[in-house]
């Protein structure tokens, strides 16, 4: 009965002890769940979008008068001049950013989409002779951007080459038995530069603003035949003027890297 009744102290002042113990610590601690990370957002990515905006000539288009091989003008009078009217454009781009240091956003975007500028005009010596100059039809821009970004905002300057393709020339059918027609279709190389902003109102969405003048730094020289197929040979040129433009513009962001790794997987 002595050593039951030992034991039965032992246990009461552990009992006790622990009882003080847990006085001494208060109430026992609540753990909450930590919040997420915030997220910081990154204009590295590739990106698709499309674009709608307006395009006019920077200057007048000129189309020197018609001369035969010898030198000699077929008609009297000074060379057309003329403007190119204003044309709706809209097309599609695609492109790729990165981001580093930690503000520079670098990258290639191309766009390519539908342009209408043109514009036509009479000589004075000779007003059923008529100058045409038109870049209608498919063109393409491959530039490269750089930028700063200010968060999800981004103001961005770029620059690269245009491919257009001008139709230019003189046409004169009035006249019995005399036919004049220069007009000829060419693709012209020159050059894009401008700038921007674009806006991430969401991590895979975002709207740009932006403006680009194509330049054409040459002339296009064009043959024909005064009388029909078997007739004098001539030949005319034409001054090419650059191109204004101006877009808006929606693109989606998605992940290069991780896509083609999914692939691979």
């Amino acid at each position: 009965m002595r050593k039951i009744a030992v034991l039965l102290l032992a246990a009461a002042g552990v009992g006790l002890a622990g009882a003080a113990s847990a006085a001494d610590l208060g109430t026992a601690p609540i753990y909450r769940k930590a919040p997420p990370p915030v997220q910081v957002f990154s204009w590295t990515g590739g990106y698709i979008g499309g674009y709608v905006g307006g395009a006019f000539g920077a200057k007048d288009a000129v189309t020197g008068v018609p001369v035969t091989g010898a030198g000699a003008p077929i008609f009297a009078g000074p060379a057309a001049s003329y403007n190119l009217d204003s044309s709706v454009i809209g097309g599609y781009t695609s492109g790729y950013n990165y981001q580093f240091a930690p503000n520079w956003v670098i990258g290639y975007e191309g766009e390519t989409g539908y342009i209408g500028v043109k514009g036509a005009s009479a000589y004075a010596g000779s007003p059923t002779s008529i100058a045409t100059t038109r870049a209608e039809g498919l063109y393409s821009v491959w530039a490269a951007r750089f930028g700063y970004a200010f968060d999800r905002s981004l103001l961005y300057v770029k620059g690269g080459a245009a491919l257009v393709n001008f139709e230019t020339g003189v046409s004169d059918g009035s006249a019995p038995g005399v036919h004049l027609d220069t007009m000829h279709s060419k693709y012209r190389l020159g050059y894009a530069i401008g700038g921007g902003w674009e806006y991430a109102f969401d991590n895979k969405w975002s709207v740009k603003a932006e403006y680009l003048y194509l330049g054409f730094d040459n002339n296009i020289t064009n043959t024909g035949n005064l009388g029909g197929n078997a007739g004098t040979q001539v030949w005319t040129t034409t001054s090419l003027p650059g191109i204004h433009t101006a877009k808006v513009g929606l693109n989606y962001k998605f992940d290069v890297l991780g896509y083609f790794l999914g692939v691979v997987r």
